[in-house]
C-alpha cells in the first residue's frame, strides 16, 4: 500500500483525487469486515461466509453499473462507480483473509508475500532446514504466480468481455463463501 499511498499523493498534488478515492473505498470495505465481526476461518473451512458473499456481490453491483453506464451512453473512466464497487469489495475479502489465526493470507494485493518469500527463504538458507517455514515461503510464491496468471487472464478476457469478466471472479467468490468448495486436511 505504501506505493498507492505515494501514488495517490501525487495525483492530488495534480488535482486528481480519485485514486484516494479507491483506497478510501477498500479501507471502508476493511473497515465493513472488521465491523461486522468477520468469522476469518469460515472460508478456510468450506462453511457459509456472508462477509465474501458481499465481496462477491459487490463485484456483481460493480459489473452491473459499468454495463448500465456502457449503454446508457454515460462513459465509465477511472473514477467510475464501478471501481469503488471493485475496491469496497476487495477490503472486505482482504478483510477476512489477513486477519486468518493459522496464516494470514493477502488475497487482494502481494507486494507482502514478496517480503514474505524472501525472508522465509533467508531463514531456510541461514538453518539450513526447509520443513514448515519453506512449505510457507512456496505457499507464498504460488500466490505471486496465481497473481500473474490472473492478470493475463485478465487481460484476455477483457477483450472479449470487457469489465463483465470480473464476474468469473464473483462467481468463484460466491462458491468459496457458500461453502461450495470446501478446504479439507488430506490424511
Amino acid at each position: 500500500q505504501s506505493g498507492n499511498t505515494s501514488h495517490t499523493g501525487r495525483l492530488i498534488m495534480n488535482g486528481g483525487a480519485a485514486f484516494g478515492h479507491l483506497l478510501l473505498a477498500f479501507c471502508f470495505g476493511s473497515f465493513f469486515a472488521g465491523y461486522s465481526k468477520a468469522d476469518t476461518e469460515l472460508i478456510y473451512s468450506g462453511r457459509y461466509s456472508p462477509n465474501l458473499l458481499a465481496a462477491a456481490l459487490a463485484v456483481v453491483a460493480g459489473c452491473m453499473v459499468h454495463y448500465c453506464k456502457e449503454h446508457g451512453g454515460d462513459g465509465n473512466n477511472n473514477t467510475s462507480e464501478c471501481l469503488l464497487l471493485f475496491a469496497f469489495s476487495q477490503g472486505i475479502q482482504n478483510g477476512i483473509t489477513r486477519r486468518c489465526q493459522t496464516l494470514p493470507i493477502c488475497t487482494t494485493h502481494f507486494t507482502g508475500y514478496l517480503t514474505d518469500v524472501g525472508t522465509l527463504l533467508g531463514w531456510c538458507a541461514r538453518d539450513g532446514v526447509a520443513g514448515e517455514k519453506f512449505l510457507k515461503a512456496m505457499l507464498f510464491a504460488a500466490g505471486i504466480f496465481f497473481f500473474g496468471l490472473g492478470g493475463v487472464a485478465a487481460k484476455e478476457l477483457h477483450e472479449s468481455f470487457s469489465v463483465q469478466a470480473a464476474l468469473i471472479a464473483a462467481a468463484l467468490m460466491a462458491a468459496v463463501a457458500g461453502g461450495l468448495v470446501p478446504v479439507t486436511k488430506s490424511k
